[in-house]
């Protein structure tokens, strides 16, 4: 992951250096200061193990802010990956995702804080044909504001807004480079032979 965080703290700095300012005295104080490390000082990590791991990271996140009050974004990724298997009791279940969720919302209005929950998808027969639908069910579907799901069509990526209560819904093409997700050009799906 850190080199990956590298890479796109490179090309920020390097786009940066791009945009015009007003002074150009700014421009070369950005171009001098920059550093890749001073993004990374601001990024941190935590791996969950577990659900149990997960749902203690989520529940310590109100102390952490507090401590790093500058926390403008948290990224859960994946947040079904530990509650798809080894769980018989199918109530306990919706209940801690849905405990999980009321406490991400609440650290969200709180702090004024982007919450992102990266979701699996999974298949399922809908008049005799398939088609994806967000793993855990529909009761964790209902639990976001906004829901963007990402797809290929061709070679082309794109970004499509799938439940908002203020946009309305509506596809965009992207890609991902060395540089991070960018507005699609010419980047393709690279074929394996």
């Amino acid at each position: 992951m850190v080199e990956r965080v590298c890479q796109i703290a490179e090309a920020c700095i390097e786009k940066l250096k791009d945009i015009p300012c007003s002074s150009e005295r700014k421009v070369e104080e950005c171009r001098t200061k920059l550093k890749v490390d001073d993004f990374l000082s601001n990024i941190f990590y935590f791996r969950a193990c577990n659900y149990t791991e997960q749902i203690a990271v989520i529940n310590s996140m109100d102390k952490f802010i507090e401590e790093h009050d500058k926390v403008k974004i948290i990224i859960v990724d994946s947040v079904t990956f530990h509650f798809r298997q080894d769980f018989e009791d199918l109530a306990l279940r919706t209940r801690l995702l849905g405990g999980m969720a009321q406490k991400l919302m609440r650290l969200a209005e709180k702090y004024d804080t982007a919450v992102v929950l990266m979701n699996q998808v999974t298949t399922k027969m809908s008049g005799g044909s398939f088609q994806l639908v967000p793993a855990l069910g529909e009761s964790w579907s209902h639990a976001c504001t906004n829901r963007v799901l990402l797809y290929w069509n061709g070679d082309n990526r794109f970004a499509y807004i799938d439940k908002s209560p203020s946009l309305r819904s509506a596809s965009a093409p992207f890609s991902i480079t060395t540089g991070g997700i960018c507005n699609l050009e010419h980047y393709k799906r690279i074929k394996m032979t």
